[in-house]
């Protein structure tokens, strides 16, 4: 079958969307948009902010933030159980720092343990986040202060169990927390694929969810940064996750959630911003705070456009549309030529607000925008998003062979003077050559050759250095 013929037969099923379609399909039909409220209310120097998100079920996504600008009494208020039995459940970690669940009966304890957790009692579920205090250190980075926390107090009522929050009024500080409430089980733990997937989940201790994003954990090349210090970060690794748990309710409603809240932090032109700033990028390029990353935004618009298809919620196809635009204007003022057969772009990672050096092409940031465009391709069938793949593909293929080290391992990146430095990361690269080749041939009928060949490489130096592509 002829090139042209392929890409026609696969375009017949590509264009409905990716190998998960059909059940995105089920979910698009049974979703329906919950209600948003969003309140703000002074109360002496203090500024309380709530928002709500009111499901067609009945349950209830919540968060509460108070900014207090001098210290005060805590903020209280009380979560009923109603119940004389409880549980929470909690992702706790071994002595060599393996995730484990952890179970306690609440009519044992008089404080919950800081650090998000599942209350479960017949009729009340909730989904609960850790209380986190914090102060804001500018360019969209925080710093926790965990000594001035206040755990949940637990206490026996003549209806049941009760809770009581308290977050405190700390001069120039925020206090926050959030859940998730149902009636019926979040999760169902008698499934053992489902018990582990949630158990992978961080929200605590190397992330964050806020009022206005996910924040990780802030690099120390990075200003500003702190020993506890997050940045808000514009692909959420928790959402990405969560998006990919078939069949759980729970993880559709606060995935949603968190796609929504990442729509406020969109740029007009449909990038996410880095706000701090980078020292090495200020050192290598040049390149000032709020910068343009194209892996972390790449995955950022990879979960609007799968929220677009789950969801089927025009936001997020809008979303993800505009930054694909946004992406081919930056591709053609910021590549580098590959001459070859034909030619091809190898597209620069970084751009900032200022005048800099130009940047290197990281392989793995090279093959996860092109899998991006190829699947806007297959949901929306614009020809501009295929031509632009297949030519970043191209820029690879020209490549060929001088990716690969002399140990078999590949490169991180290509430089604007043509060589090539750095040690490739373990397995991420290798995941992102997989994708590619799964979608070249779900899209022409055949394998890609030399990225058949860079696959062998990087899956034979991980097999001799231990290295799983989990």
């Amino acid at each position: 079958m002829s090139r042209s013929k392929l890409i026609v037969f696969t375009l017949l099923v590509a264009v409905l969307g990716w190998s998960f379609l059909p059940t995105d399909l089920t979910k698009a039909s049974q979703w329906k948009e919950p209600v948003q409220r969003d309140s703000q209310q002074k109360v002496g120097e203090s500024v309380i902010k709530k928002r709500e998100f009111q499901f067609a079920d009945n349950d209830k996504y919540w968060m509460r933030q108070i900014t207090a600008e001098e210290n005060g009494q805590p903020h209280r208020f009380t979560i009923p159980i109603n119940q004389n039995y409880a549980t929470f459940r909690y992702r706790d970690l071994t002595e060599d720092n393996q995730p484990y669940w952890k179970v306690i009966n609440l009519r044992d304890v008089s404080e919950l343990p800081v650090t998000p957790g599942f209350i479960e009692s017949p009729g009340t579920y909730l989904w609960i986040g850790e209380p986190v205090v914090y102060k804001e250190l500018g360019r969209g980075t925080i710093e926790t202060l965990p000594e001035e926390v206040l755990p949940i107090e637990v206490s026996q009522t003549p209806n049941g169990l009760q809770l009581e929050v308290r977050l405190p009024q700390v001069e120039n500080s925020v206090s926050e927390i959030w859940a998730l409430e149902s009636r019926e089980p979040i999760v169902h733990w008698a499934d053992q694929s489902t018990e582990l997937a949630w158990l992978r989940l961080d929200l605590t201790r190397n992330a964050k969810w806020l009022y206005n994003g996910y924040y990780y954990k802030s690099p120390t090349t990075y200003d500003p940064t702190a020993e506890n210090g997050f940045w808000r970060i514009p692909e959420n690794y928790v959402a990405a996750s969560l998006l990919q748990m078939d069949g759980s309710e729970a993880a559709d409603k606060m995935a949603y959630v968190m796609l929504r809240t990442s729509l406020e932090q969109q740029e007009q032109e449909g990038y996410w911003k880095t706000l701090p700033r980078s020292e090495w990028l200020w050192e290598d390029y040049g390149i000032e705070e709020g910068f343009y990353d194209t892996r972390f935004n790449t995955g950022a618009a990879l979960q609007m456009l799968r929220g677009c298809i789950q969801y089927d919620d025009e936001r997020f196809c809008e979303s993800a549309r505009r930054y694909a635009d946004f992406f081919h204007d930056y591709a053609r003022d910021n590549h580098y030529v590959v001459e070859g057969e034909r030619p091809g772009w190898l597209v620069a990672d970084y751009t900032g607000p200022n005048e800099h050096a130009d940047t290197h092409v990281s392989l793995n940031h090279q093959l996860a925008e092109l899998n991006f465009l190829y699947r806007f391709y297959s949901r929306f069938g614009r020809e501009i998003d295929r031509e632009l793949a297949d030519l970043m593909l191209t820029g690879v293929v020209n490549l060929g062979e001088k990716w690969v080290r002399e140990n078999g391992d590949l490169h991180y990146a290509y430089f604007p003077d043509g060589s090539f430095d750095r040690p490739d990361y373990p397995y991420l690269t290798y995941n992102d050559l997989l994708e590619t080749q799964e979608l070249y041939q779900e899209l022409y009928g055949a394998e890609e050759a030399t990225i058949a060949r860079l696959l062998e490489s990087k899956r034979n130096w991980m097999i001799r250095n231990n290295v799983s592509n989990r």
